[in-house]
């Protein structure tokens, strides 16, 4: 499905490094990330520029999640500008202007803006993101919640993110998507996985919803491997086949 090399340098180390990901595997060489980033003496601020993932929301690994497809920020989807973080105790933030073309070419003058800032403690923690891509043909305007919280040997997750949309029509759309996850760590090397997701492509029109329930078990044989294996369902307009099938899958992830 996907093979990937990634490559970091720290010229000056802990404060400046370059870093690049870059796809290889299926089709032609993609790159997706390569940027530079300063960070102070105290650690705190951070800049970057060049192509990087936008800041916003939970970063799942799953692009195939309602909140990764729907948002449309996810790890095929990096853009080039420039950001700015702050990392301090428990709090997180990050601002980043860029293109809003998905590395694509730049076909106007409008920009993206994609905020994130995130709360985190021991047991628990609380996030918010705002992000706004100004385009000639309209605006797309995101705003989310997120937050994360272990109760013993189960740890929760969960976003919700209201979308208001002018580029798909003559009229606003408004969207809602969300997720709730449960990973479960049965015993050391063993993880179940449950999501619900819920996905709202029209406020204005009734019994459009499609929803989306999957449990994946996933084992970890020795450091670097993950096999997972899995169920989706999907539960959508019943006019729709492919907002209602399921889907049975095995998947091996190697990291070296």
């Amino acid at each position: 499905e996907e093979a990937r090399a990634y490559l970091a340098i720290t010229p000056v180390p802990d404060r400046l490094a370059v870093y690049i990901d870059q796809r290889f595997a299926p089709g032609g060489s993609t790159n997706l990330e390569a940027f530079a980033r300063y960070t102070t003496q105290d650690q705190r601020w951070q800049v970057q520029a060049g192509q990087f993932y936008l800041p916003y929301g939970l970063r799942l690994e799953d692009d195939g999640a309602f909140i990764r497809q729907v948002t449309g920020i996810n790890f095929a989807t990096p853009d080039r500008g420039v950001q700015v973080g702050y990392e301090s105790g428990s709090l997180s933030a990050q601002l980043a202007v860029s293109n809003g073309t998905a590395s694509g070419p730049e076909p106007d003058e409008g920009k993206q803006v994609s905020l994130r800032a995130e709360h985190v403690q021991n047991v628990w923690r609380v996030g918010a993101g705002f992000n706004l891509n100004h385009t000639d043909v309209g605006d797309r305007q995101m705003q989310g919640v997120f937050a994360g919280l272990r109760t013993g040997p189960i740890a929760w997750l969960a976003e919700a993110d209201y979308l208001t949309d002018e580029t798909l029509g003559p009229q606003q759309r408004k969207q809602w998507v969300g997720v709730i996850e449960a990973n479960w760590w049965i015993s050391q090397g063993h993880n179940l996985k449950l999501t619900a997701e819920v996905f709202e492509p029209d406020t204005d029109v009734d019994e459009d919803e499609q929803n989306r329930y999957s449990l994946f078990y996933e084992l970890f044989p020795f450091h670097f491997v993950q096999l997972r294996v899995g169920a989706r369902i999907y539960d959508g307009i019943p006019q729709n086949d492919a907002q209602n099938r399921k889907i049975y899958f095995a998947q091996l992830h190697g990291f070296f």
